[in-house]
């Protein structure tokens, strides 16, 4: 199994100033880690050139393989201004060598009153994607969608669009644990968009049926999740990479979410990680 770590499972330091991406890139370098995910959680970016060349430098110095970038995006509008936002930053992925370029097509809290609602901004985010998706072509990348928040999320919503927007280089981040969100047991996520997945996300959550206190997320199903270090919480991650390494090329990146302290938390997760994938 191919395992890298996302940029996103730092971002805690990051916010507070003790770790850049440069940092990063260092630490996955040191890592049982074979490639590095970068989660953008701006525009920064896409609006310093600087950053950009100076990330480019650090991981071909230290040898480390940028395999995906990712972004938020909000396509229910069919926005000119935001697919050319998008548009530049998938030139920006392409600068930092990335062949896979995820991108929201609804915000992550989201959620549509009805299901009218939802096919009412459904073209839109269709004919968006593809836009983006030639785009993406020309640079030799291709461009994902993840199964997270709520509401582009769930096996069949998703798989839905993938195949509505018919571009092969449109596929999917496949997040084994986010599908919870919708209510969705990941095992069904897993099987029912492996076989359009470009990339997966492996994380952990605690899972329950009341609310222990501030900090967890509620549910569609009215269940309470809570981001823990691969290994720790409730979902069979032993299974669930079972169901993944089905799809030997299939790149996995761990991306912690916990309370747990990271750089430590990220460490331990790969650790664990890889021994569960080993005994699957």
């Amino acid at each position: 199994m191919k395992l890298g770590v996302s940029s996103y499972s730092f971002s805690k330091l990051m916010a507070r100033g003790e770790m850049d991406l440069v940092g990063v890139v260092d630490w996955v370098a040191d890592s049982p880690a074979e490639h590095l995910e970068i989660a953008a959680l701006g525009d920064d970016l896409l609006t310093d050139d600087k950053l950009v060349e100076t990330v480019v430098k650090a991981a071909s110095d230290r040898g480390v393989p940028i395999l995906n970038y990712l972004i938020g995006a909000d396509l229910r509008e069919g926005s000119t201004e935001e697919i050319d936002r998008v548009k530049r930053h998938l030139d920006v992925g392409h600068r930092l060598g990335a062949r896979l370029f995820r991108h929201d097509v609804l915000p992550w809290g989201w959620r549509e009153e009805n299901q009218g609602e939802f096919e009412r901004v459904f073209p839109h985010l269709v004919e968006g994607a593809q836009v983006l998706a030639d785009h993406a072509a020309g640079l030799g990348i291709t461009t994902t969608v993840e199964n997270h928040g709520m509401s582009m999320n769930g096996s069949e919503r998703v798989a839905r669009l993938v195949h509505a927007v018919d571009r092969p280089n449109f596929r999917v981040t496949l997040d084994l644990g986010n599908g919870l969100c919708v209510g969705e047991v990941p095992g069904r996520t897993v099987a029912g968009l492996l076989d359009v997945a470009a990339a997966a996300h492996v994380k952990d959550f605690h899972v329950r049926r009341s609310v222990p206190g501030d900090g967890w997320l509620k549910t569609l199903a009215g269940e309470y999740l809570l981001g823990t270090i691969p290994g720790h919480g409730d979902l069979d991650l032993r299974a669930l990479l079972a169901l993944v390494q089905t799809k030997p090329d299939l790149p996995v990146t761990l991306e912690f979410e916990g309370l747990e302290a990271a750089p430590g938390a990220v460490e331990l997760g790969l650790k664990n990680v890889l021994a569960l994938a080993e005994g699957a």
